[in-house]
């Protein structure tokens, strides 16, 4: 995979990882003594080198979820920041779950995680980070919302495209549900959001479809087409500008 770099502004820029088939974004934001890099990639980018060019600040990383495509080059750097439920996501993808991927030399992953639970802030001088947990692609999925800017950054939660929720260790529709409503209370703090892949930057409309596809379904006022995908079978339902991959036998939580 190649990579090209997209400023956002003078003191945060994209990192796009891509090829012929897909591309991941990756974003740096730097503040007056710390940089955050949010989320790695495949790992095919000399990521330390890219960001020691960007930032003489040092540099941690947050990762918006355990997927593969998104913690591939964590091992470049010291401290690394994740939400602990998806601890059992991130060692199924840098395991076993690599096999779906032969063809790509992935770097070795860090000796430690900062695993955190809850919602936490970042202060990098003078740029406040809030991490926002969104649970639903993964159990452990979350945004970050730098408020100074108005932007939001939602790794895999609210792309202008599909949500996965028929993966392993996905959450059902009905906590995803909760998750885009949560988002939505707090929509008057951001006026763009910047997310893992597909169309950028994305308006807080789309967070609005996904809320209201995911009412529908769980109101049985729509159902999703059956269909078969190289990760499983799913139903998926097409929604304005949004798709919503889900088990239909999963829309709830579990209840005890």
């Amino acid at each position: 995979m190649d990579y090209r770099i997209h400023p956002l502004d003078k003191r945060t820029w994209m990192i796009e990882e891509y090829d012929e088939n897909t591309s991941v974004y990756m974003y740096l934001l730097e503040g007056e003594e710390r940089a955050m890099l949010i989320d790695t990639g495949m790992g095919t980018v000399p990521l330390d080198k890219v960001t020691g060019e960007l930032t003489r600040c040092p540099v941690d990383v947050i990762n918006t979820h355990g997927h593969i495509d998104h913690i591939g080059g964590n091992g470049m750097f010291h401290n690394v920041y994740m939400h602990e439920a998806d601890k059992e996501v991130y060692a199924y993808h840098c395991g076993d779950f690599r096999k779906f991927f032969p063809m790509d030399a992935y770097p070795e992953q860090p000796d430690e995680i900062q695993w955190f639970t809850g919602e936490l802030q970042f202060d990098l001088g003078g740029r406040i980070l809030s991490v926002i947990h969104t649970p639903g692609h993964t159990y452990g999925s979350i945004c970050i919302l730098d408020s100074a800017k108005k932007w939001l950054f939602t790794g895999d939660t609210c792309c202008k495209g599909s949500i996965l929720l028929a993966l392993d260790y996905s959450a059902p529709l009905e906590t995803y549900h909760a998750s885009v409503k949560k988002l939505l209370k707090r929509k008057e703090e951001y006026i763009t959001t910047w997310p893992g892949h597909h169309a950028y930057p994305v308006n807080t409309q789309v967070i609005e479809q996904f809320e209201e596809a995911a009412t529908l379904l769980l109101e049985g006022k729509a159902e999703g087409e059956k269909t078969k995908t190289p990760l499983g079978d799913a139903n998926v339902f097409l929604y304005k500008d949004i798709i919503v991959s889900y088990h239909p036998e999963r829309l709830y939580e579990e209840r005890g």
